[in-house]
């Protein structure tokens, strides 16, 4: 029987046994009704013995939840309004209030102590958590456990500035070593003195002021010396009522210039900024003694446009064992060098055949074009389908979709698909105008089948495979449809993927579903006031990753564009480059295309190859293709190019890794050396050969010294960030929650928290009694009978 389940299921082997026995006894015995009762009734004991049960699923609703709400009293939330968390705590019934303090926030931790089944939480902090558990991670968990999170609005009565510096903690001598500036404050709109020195000396003074909450200025300095080096940033801001954060300490340490092997048939652009940035040695044929005993002697080989010659075979062992390559391109390397198949090749993240690129990701929008959609968003304006539309052809222009294959989905009086998976590049202009051609859905009444569209975007994407992104489009009018409005909530939190719910909306209040459904289903939000706009991946697409203009395209040029960030050789980076020529490449698994030209081909991609780090880049060294590159505005990416395939300059001995230190927070110190070393009270761990970690708490400010390193160590971990978490309520809502300002606390937390204390168990429920009253039955049925049959006699 299906869902039936066994305790003991090895009684069940007696069985058979009995009915054996039963069957042998029934020869010989003159009274079968007798043998047949007796084992019957034997069979379902030893069954009921076996204890059979099923799970059943039992769904509960607190009417009054157990509400805790936790303050937090960190020092952090000095800027705050403390008694907010007792104001709103009198006004919730059956509530209790929980606090802590000290010069940490361990929020993660608090939310694991106080969640409780079927009750809820609600947040008065300012959504930091710097110690403990993880604040996403929790919130995860205490969500598993039918604990629903909610937060406090929070707004800061006084204000706070920070300041921190960025940057790597080692430098190379005599180069430009880049670093940021960050300046937070507690409040929006801000304007103070932010004054830099290097070793003492200012470097930079201005004002510094920002309409937001935060502003970062980008700088470079050049070590003259090596050893360990000073920069510290300080602010002066009147309206800064916490001075311990307004001056950060970096301590950085300069190292000599790598040694870097050229392999090139003479000087071009390569060659002059490689000669300004390392000891560089030029050579026109590798050879492998040209490495050193053990491949030791430089820490990266750079090829010029080399055709592929038996001797490039040695780099696969050089690289393996921790160097770095760098393979440069041009009219004789790749696919016109010859390395199709060669050992080279396989060291290489790309292959030397022309790539077709078919997008990455698939990507389903679904759009409403219910009835509701002709509506005018403004009067003689645009419908709502309108605007649906350009936010459409907008998401699809942007560069984070470009590798993705995008499928159209609509939804209305019906639901259907409009066209399914499709590379998006060279296919912009057919995306295009299917999306343009959409008319509203003629019916007589405005429904919606969300759930049906996502039923088919579900479809989509088990067909396809890999990673997958929803994006929902619509005047977010599902909660007039409840069984809709479930339905779908059920469906996003099934769906293996990452769903947006863009919502758009005349004015800002306009009133809509959206919101509710991200917060039931996990969904990401995002309100879209006409006319303006909304960037689904804007915390990671920076300005510099907007496409240059058609008319800066020189005739017969190819744009190169940022196509990752976050890689630490393009991060930060403002490229603006043109190339004339290229070697066609495929990337392989695994290999990371950093900047690509508009259709997707890829310029530079890199990826690890054993303990060494490989980066390919297809133009050439500048003297014909690429002479924009090496210019002096864009050749920084090919310093931060060798910088990556070098690694760690250092010697491979004597080596101290740690970052920036803060005040009372552990700092874990990983020391390379042939002896155990001492630090102070730091207990010392040996974790490899020659490989040792200390950890120690500083309890002051200032610089510790471990061999002729420096280490900063500067205000608490409590005071870098200041203000209200602009992430807190993305983090709340997509796990269930909302936040609520003050006075909607007493309004509407209740009830939300009551929708939400939905205690779902599953329990076995035994079974084994409908086996005993039928051993009973049986039994009774048979002794009556004998007895009739005894009194008929």
């Amino acid at each position: 029987m299906e869902g039936l389940y066994f305790s003991e299921p090895r009684l069940l082997l007696l069985v058979p046994l009995i009915l054996i026995g039963g069957i042998a006894s029934l020869r010989w015995k003159r009274n079968r009704l007798l043998v047949l009762s007796r084992t019957a009734i034997f069979c379902l004991l030893v069954v009921a013995l076996a204890n059979p049960y099923v799970t059943v699923t039992e769904t509960t609703q607190t009417r009054r939840p157990l509400i805790t709400v936790v303050s937090d009293l960190t020092a952090s939330t000095e800027i705050f309004d403390r008694e907010a968390a007792e104001r709103v705590q009198a006004e919730i019934p059956n509530s209790q209030i929980r606090t802590f303090s000290g010069t940490a926030s361990p929020l993660g931790d608090k939310i694991l102590q106080y969640a409780q089944q079927g009750g809820a939480l609600l947040l008065v902090t300012d959504g930091y958590s710097n110690a403990g558990r993880d604040l996403k991670e929790a919130l995860s968990l205490a969500r598993s456990a039918n604990s629903t999170v909610f937060a406090l609005e929070m707004e800061p009565v006084r204000d706070d500035c920070s300041v921190e510096i960025s940057g790597t903690n080692t430098a190379v001598l005599g180069g430009d070593y880049p670093f940021t500036v960050i300046v937070r404050s507690a409040r929006a709109g801000f304007e103070g003195l932010l004054t830099v020195r290097a070793d003492g000396s200012v470097i930079y003074q201005d004002k510094v002021s920002g309409e937001g909450r935060s502003t970062s200025i980008k700088m470079s300095h050049r070590f003259s010396s090596t050893g360990t080096h000073l920069l510290e940033a300080t602010t002066s801001f009147p309206q800064d009522v916490r001075r311990e954060n307004d001056r950060y300490t970096k301590a950085v340490y300069v190292v000599p210039k790598p040694e870097i092997l050229l392999v090139a048939d003479g000087e071009s652009p390569l060659s002059e900024v490689l000669s300004e940035q390392y000891r560089l040695t030029t050579t026109a044929t590798f050879r492998q003694e040209q490495l050193g005993p053990g491949g030791k002697r430089y820490k990266a080989v750079v090829l010029d446009d080399q055709s592929y010659y038996p001797e490039l075979s040695g780099l696969k062992d050089y690289v393996r064992n921790g160097g770095g390559l760098v393979v440069v391109g041009g009219e004789d390397a790749y696919d016109f060098g010859d390395y199709r198949n060669t050992s080279l090749e396989e060291v290489l993240p790309v292959k030397s055949v022309p790539s077709i690129f078919e997008g990455g990701k698939t990507t389903v929008i679904i759009m409403d074009i219910s009835g509701s959609t002709r509506r005018e968003m403004s009067i003689g304006g645009s419908t709502f389908l309108d605007y649906e539309k350009a936010l459409a052809i907008e998401f699809l222009r942007s560069p984070e979709f470009r590798d993705d294959r995008v499928a159209l989905v609509v939804f209305g009086t019906e639901a259907f698909v409009v066209f399914t998976p499709t590379p998006i590049v060279g296919k912009e202009i057919m995306i295009s105008d299917r999306i343009s051609s959409l008319s509203p859905q003629p019916g007589a009444q405005e429904e919606t089948q969300l759930d049906t569209g996502l039923a088919l975007a579900r479809n989509i994407l088990n067909s396809s495979g890999g990673e997958g992104e929803v994006i929902i489009i619509s005047d977010g009018r599902v909660k007039e449809y409840p069984e809709v409005f479930e339905e779908s909530v059920r469906m996003i939190r099934e769906m293996d993927a990452t769903v947006h719910l863009v919502e758009v909306k005349s004015f800002e209040d306009a009133p809509g579903g959206f919101r509710d459904l991200a917060a039931r289903s996990g969904a990401e939000y995002h309100p879209a006031v006409y006319p303006s706009s909304v960037a689904i991946r804007a915390e990671e697409r920076p300005e510099e990753l907007e496409l240059p203009e058609e008319e800066e395209i020189p005739a017969g040029g190819y744009a190169l564009m940022i196509l990752n960030p976050k890689h630490y050789i393009t991060s930060e980076l403002n490229l603006s480059a043109n190339a004339t020529g290229f070697n066609d490449v495929t990337p392989k698994s695994g290999g990371q295309r950093l900047v690509v030209m508009l259709d997707g081909k890829p310029i530079l991609t890199v990826w690890r190859y054993g303990l060494g780090r490989v980066c390919a880049f297809t133009s050439d060294d500048g003297s014909a293709w690429a002479p924009e590159v090496y210019s002096a505005k864009n050749s920084i990416l090919v310093s931060r190019t060798v910088n990556w395939a070098v690694g760690d300059p250092r010697p491979e001995s004597g080596r101290i890794d740690a970052e920036d230190g803060w005040l009372g927070t552990p700092l874990e110190i990983a020391i390379t050396s042939g002896s155990p070393p001492k630090i102070g009270p730091g207990q010392v761990e040996k974790v490899g050969e020659n490989r040792y970690v200390a950890v120690v708490t500083p309890e002051k400010r200032g610089i510790y010294t471990v061999g002729d390193r420096g280490i900063a160590v500067n205000y608490p971990l409590e005071f870098r960030f200041v203000g209200f978490n602009p992430d807190l309520p993305r983090l709340i809502m997509s796990n269930g929650g909302m936040v609520f300002s003050e006075p909607e606390v007493a309004r509407d937390l209740v009830e939300e928290a009551r929708e939400r204390s939905v205690i779902t168990i599953q329990k076995r429920v035994s079974r084994r009694w409908i086996l005993l009253f039928t051993a009973l039955a049986v039994f009774l049925s048979e002794v009556i009978a004998r007895r009739l049959r005894e009194v008929k006699r």
